[in-house]
C-alpha cells in the first residue's frame, strides 16, 4: 500500500482517515520509519500505530535528517514548554508535537520496544554549533520497571555523555522522590546525578540547565537546542515502498 503525500497542513489527519479507511492493521504505520517506506518524505505530524500498543498516536516524523524515518521523541527549542512535570505527566506526554515536547514515557517503550532501534540526539549551542550523538541500540522498559533506559553503541561529533553513565537506570522525576529530579527540576534517567540532562531548565545558564557534560571540556554549560529521535536500525534510506 503506498501513501500518497498527505495536504498541507493535514497530515495527522490525512494519516488517522487512511486508518479509518479499512486498512488491514498489518498494514497500519507503526513508527516513522514505516511511514517514509510507504513513500511519504514531508516532515510533520503523522499518526502511527505502535505494534505493542494497537493504538493510534500521533508523532512527529523528521523526513530530513541522516536520510529521514525519525520518530521524534523529544524537542527543545525555545523554552516555550516547561519540562519540570509529574511523573503523571511524563508518562502520558506533553508539549506541542510542532515545537518543543516530550512524546511519553508510554508511548516511547511502545515504540522502541517493537524491534531493534537506534537513538540520534542532535545539539546546538547558543553558537549556533551542532553536534550529534548517534546510540545503535535503544529502548525503554515499561512501567513496571521505572521506564529503565537501554543506551549503547556510541558514535558521533558529540563525545558520549549519555549512554556510559545513564544506561540501565530507572526514570525519575521531580514528584517520585529522586532528589537529583528535584533538583534539576526535570524528568530523566538519573544516576547521581547526570553527565547528559536533556529535560532540564531551559536558560543560557547551569547547572540545571540543558546539559551535556562533554560539549565543552567538563563544564556544565547550557544548551539552546536539542532534539531526540529513534528509528529502526536496520533502516534503509530511499528504498522503495
Amino acid at each position: 500500500m503506498r501513501w500518497a503525500d498527505p495536504p498541507a497542513g493535514g497530515s495527522a489527519l490525512w494519516a488517522f482517515l487512511v486508518l479509518l479507511s479499512g486498512a488491514a492493521a498489518e498494514n497500519c504505520p507503526i513508527d516513522c520509519a514505516s511511514i517514509y517506506y510507504n513513500g511519504v518524505r514531508r516532515s510533520g505530524v503523522y499518526t502511527v500505530v505502535p505494534s505493542l500498543a494497537g493504538m493510534p498516536v500521533e508523532v512527529y516524523c523528521d523526513m530530513d535528517t541522516d536520510g529521514g524515518g525519525w520518530t521524534v521523541i523529544q524537542r527543545r527549542v525555545d523554552g516555550s514548554v516547561s519540562f519540570d512535570r509529574s511523573w503523571r505527566e511524563y508518562r502520558a506526554g506533553f508539549g506541542d508535537l510542532h515545537s518543543e515536547f516530550w512524546l511519553g514515557n508510554d508511548h516511547i517503550h511502545e515504540l522502541s520496544g517493537q524491534g531493534d532501534y537506534s537513538l540520534r540526539i542532535d545539539l546546538e549551542d547558543w553558537s549556533n554549533r551542532h553536534k550529534h550523538a548517534l546510540y545503535q541500540h535503544f529502548s525503554v522498559e515499561d512501567e513496571e520497571h521505572r521506564y529503565r533506559l537501554h543506551v549503547s553503541g556510541f558514535s558521533g561529533s558529540a563525545a558520549d555523555s549519555f549512554g556510559w553513565y545513564h544506561d540501565k537506570h530507572g526514570f525519575s522525576t521531580p514528584d517520585s522522590g529522586d532528589i537529583c529530579a528535584e533538583i534539576s527540576h526535570g524528568g530523566w534517567w538519573y544516576s547521581q546525578c547526570f553527565y547528559a540532562n536533556l529535560n532540564g531548565v531551559y536558560y543560557r545558564l547551569g547547572p540545571d540547565g540543558i546539559v551535556w557534560h562533554s560539549w565543552r571540556d567538563s563544564d556544565y554549560y547550557s544548551l539552546r537546542k536539542v532534539t531526540m529521535m529513534i528509528r529502526p536500525r536496520g533502516f534503509r534510506k530511499h528504498r522503495s515502498p
